[in-house]
């Protein structure tokens, strides 16, 4: 059936009058630019760098904390070590003593340290480990007898020291909170 171009309904004619003829050219011009939009790329680098970056930084997050935790580990390291130079630079003298080397340890960072000084025992190295060997030298202060490679027993001071280390970022790998501890045992005569 043939449809002559005059008789269309009203819903498939193009509008007609004074208004269509004044908006027409803008709805041209507005369909041209979202067209242009869609082809251009020249955006796609900062829409993907919205998308990536909370990846990046949700990964990069648990790295940070556990950097803090190393550094404040490290800083405990250094403090036990201050008091371990303390303890063998100066002679046993009890609890005095013990509460000079607390004060080097807690001294020495400006973390809130936890120190322990242990009490003064008797004891040998061990020939094939880092371990000090504590048997039946005697006790201090009367520390005799002979080591098993026939060495002379020593005094020995274990000096401890810990701290809490709070998480920075919230649901940390570590957990919202961790003891680093830090562990010497000095020769102190």
């Amino acid at each position: 059936m043939f449809c002559r171009p005059w008789i269309m309904s009203s819903y498939n004619r193009p509008p007609s009058g004074w208004p269509a003829a004044a908006l027409r050219p803008g709805l041209v011009r507005i369909g041209t630019r979202i067209g242009a939009l869609a082809r251009d790329r020249s955006g796609m680098s900062a829409v993907e760098f919205g998308l990536a970056a909370p990846v990046f930084l949700a990964m990069l997050t648990p790295v940070i904390d556990i950097g803090l935790a190393f550094s404040q580990q490290i800083r405990v390291n250094q403090a036990v070590e201050a008091g371990a130079q303390y303890a063998s630079s100066n002679p046993y003298a009890g609890t005095s003593w013990a509460s000079a080397v607390s004060s080097a340890i807690t001294n020495a960072t400006s973390l809130s340290v936890n120190p322990s000084v242990g009490a003064e025992t008797c004891g040998c190295p061990n020939s094939t480990s880092t371990a000090i060997v504590t048997g039946s030298y005697g006790s201090p202060p009367t520390c005799t007898g002979s080591c098993p490679d026939a060495s002379k027993p020593g005094y020995y001071v274990t000096i401890t020291a810990n701290v809490t280390y709070t998480s920075v970022m919230p649901y940390s790998i570590l957990g919202s909170s961790a003891t680093l501890s830090s562990q010497a045992v000095v020769r102190v005569e």
